[in-house]
Order: structure tokens, then C-alpha cells, then sequence
């Protein structure tokens, strides 16, 4: 017997070093490179790539932009920063307890995508943002569509990346049920889930681009493996686990929105599919713009980055969308009356 509880204490010994090991190598690795915004209820960190002061064109819009689940503002920061024109200031941030924000409150009052919208709205107060256009792929566009119906007056205009508007169907993942359990859910992370985690990482990227080719330069780019932090895959299932929940009462007030909307989706998104979100939405939502792109999967600001840079630029400089649907096959697009 004793031979046992000597093996086991080893074993956990093990595996505990090596979760300590694996985070601190992982924070080294992926150190936060922005600032940080303190706010009532979080702390939000962000990567600026300021370039209006150096082009003398002011009176253009900032961009925020807010990524989806299991990513940061690097995700943004790979798919955006390099590719819009220098006349336009881009925000990336960190949501609430994912990356390098902190989040101030615990992870269940924290799933509501209003909560979260609500603390990025304190943090462009704070950092004096005139009337940006924020910008939400997938589980961040949850977040943009709540900005734009409790902020919409404040913003040039709001766009979704492949955004989850609605409840869907379908049973939760067993490990959401695990890691939303208290205890149990930071035994599992610690011992197992972070280091399964970086096994599965390369199959994920493949899987979120899908039917698309993923971005080679993803893994590194994206800072993937920022989200096997204990902590911030606690609160990244929580979120995954509620929003359901959430989005059932958001929903009912789509109808309200009044702000320059434009949605985005790929037509074979298999994460976030586009009949049933974004085309959804976009019924709803008065004078809403839809882009759809024919081929396209759950990553179009990585995929189809040149045409929406071009859109949202001009949606900075105050051109006034087209309400309607849009398909693209390859470049070329085709008005749908």
C-alpha cells in the first residue's frame, strides 16, 4: 500500500512540475507586448498599432478588434496589422480573463457577452477612441453585437467576423461540463487538459480554417498556445459553456440595433454556420450589410483579409454601407437583389 501512495505522490509530483514548467515556458514565450486599460471590472490588455499621428488623417475612424474563442488580440494582430493602410489606428485587445486581460469578475458573470462589451466600452473611454468601428470574429462577434445594441450611438459601425448571434443545438462538450465544475474543473486542467492541449493544438488550427488551407504561420503568429494556461482555459470554457444561455436573451433585441451593421461569413463554416448566424442576423438587423464568401470557412479575416481591410477602411472614413447580401467567389462578387 505503501508502494502505491508512493507511486501516485510521484506521478502527481510529475505531472504538477510539469504544468508549472509548461506555463512559465509559455508565458516567457508569449510575454504581453501591449499596455494594459484597469476598468471596473477588468483589465484589459491590448496591442496598438498607432499610425494616424504619422499620416496626418485624424477624422478616420479607429478600429477595435475583439477575437474569438481560444484566441487573443494575437490572432487579430497576425490577420490585420500588416495589411491595413497607415491612415487608419487599429486597437486589438484581450477579452476579459482570456490572454492578458484579467477579468474582476468570476468567470460565470463574466460569460454574458454584455459584460464583456460593456468592459471594452469602459476601456475606449478610457484610452479616448472617437467613435471607432468594433470588430468581433466568432465568440468576439457576440461581443460586437452586444456593443452595437447597448453602444450603437457611440460607434461608427460594427462588423461580424463569423460572429454567433443565436442558440444552437447540440449537447455541450464533456470537458465544458468538467471545466465548469469547481475543483475539479483546476485538478483536470492542471493535470491533464494543458498537456493534452499541446497535442491537439496543430489539429485545432487545421480544424478552424477548414475548408481553407490554415495559415502556416498560425501556430507562432496567433500565440495558439497562450489559451493552455490553466486559468485561461477555466474561463474560456465557462464562456463556451453559457453562451447559449446568453445569446437566448440578446437575441431578443436584434430588431433594436441602429448603427452601420456589416456581417461576414464564409458559406462552409462548420464552427459557426452562416444560414442559421450571420444570414440570421442580418433579416434582423434594419439596413445590415452581408458579405458571404462561397468556399469560405470560419476564418475570413485570415482568409479573405484584402477585401475586408478595403471595406472596413472605407466604413472608417464614413462611406455608408450597402444594405443587402453580397456573394464572393474568389474576388469576384455578385449583388443579390
Amino acid at each position: 500500500m505503501s508502494r502505491m501512495l508512493t507511486v501516485f505522490t510521484f506521478i502527481i509530483v510529475v505531472l504538477v512540475g510539469h504544468e508549472i514548467l509548461m506555463v512559465w515556458s509559455i508565458e516567457r514565450k508569449y510575454p504581453p507586448r501591449g499596455d494594459f486599460v484597469d476598468v471596473e471590472t477588468a483589465k484589459i490588455h491590448f496591442v496598438t498599432r498607432k499610425k494616424v499621428s504619422e499620416t496626418k488623417n485624424s477624422k478616420n475612424a479607429p478600429v477595435v478588434l475583439i477575437h474569438g474563442s481560444s484566441g487573443s488580440s494575437a490572432d487579430m494582430e497576425l490577420a490585420f496589422f500588416d495589411t491595413f493602410p497607415d491612415d487608419i489606428d487599429l486597437y486589438a485587445v484581450d477579452r476579459p480573463g482570456i490572454g492578458w486581460s484579467k477579468t474582476k469578475l468570476s468567470p460565470l458573470e463574466m460569460s454574458n457577452p454584455v459584460k464583456q462589451a460593456e468592459a471594452i466600452h469602459m476601456a475606449v473611454k478610457k484610452l479616448k477612441l472617437d467613435k471607432p468601428i468594433i470588430v468581433g470574429h466568432s465568440w468576439g462577434g457576440a461581443v460586437a453585437i452586444a456593443y452595437a445594441n447597448k453602444f450603437g450611438d457611440e460607434v461608427s459601425g460594427v462588423v461580424s467576423l463569423a460572429g454567433v448571434a443565436y442558440p444552437w443545438k447540440g449537447p455541450n462538450g464533456w470537458y465544458d461540463n468538467l471545466l465548469t465544475t469547481p475543483v475539479i474543473n483546476h485538478i483536470f486542467t492542471r493535470l491533464f487538459l494543458n498537456k493534452i492541449g499541446q497535442l491537439y493544438v496543430p489539429l485545432s488550427i487545421n480544424s478552424i480554417f477548414e475548408p481553407e488551407l490554415a495559415r502556416s504561420d498560425y501556430r507562432e503568429g496567433a500565440q495558439a498556445e497562450i489559451i493552455l494556461r490553466p486559468s485561461t482555459i477555466i474561463n474560456n470554457s465557462y464562456y463556451s459553456y453559457y453562451l447559449r444561455r446568453h445569446l437566448k436573451t440578446m437575441s431578443k433585441e436584434y430588431n433594436d440595433i441602429n448603427t452601420p451593421f456589416l456581417i461576414v461569413a464564409g458559406d462552409k463554416d462548420y464552427i459557426v454556420h452562416s444560414k442559421s448566424q450571420s444570414e440570421r442576423l442580418h433579416n434582423e438587423v434594419a439596413g445590415s450589410e452581408y458579405m458571404l464568401f462561397k468556399g469560405a470557412g470560419h476564418m475570413p479575416h485570415h482568409t479573405q483579409t484584402q477585401i475586408l481591410v478595403d471595406k472596413i477602411r472605407r466604413m472608417s472614413k464614413g462611406e455608408a454601407l450597402t444594405p443587402g447580401k453580397i456573394e464572393f467567389l474568389d474576388t469576384q462578387s455578385e449583388k443579390i437583389q
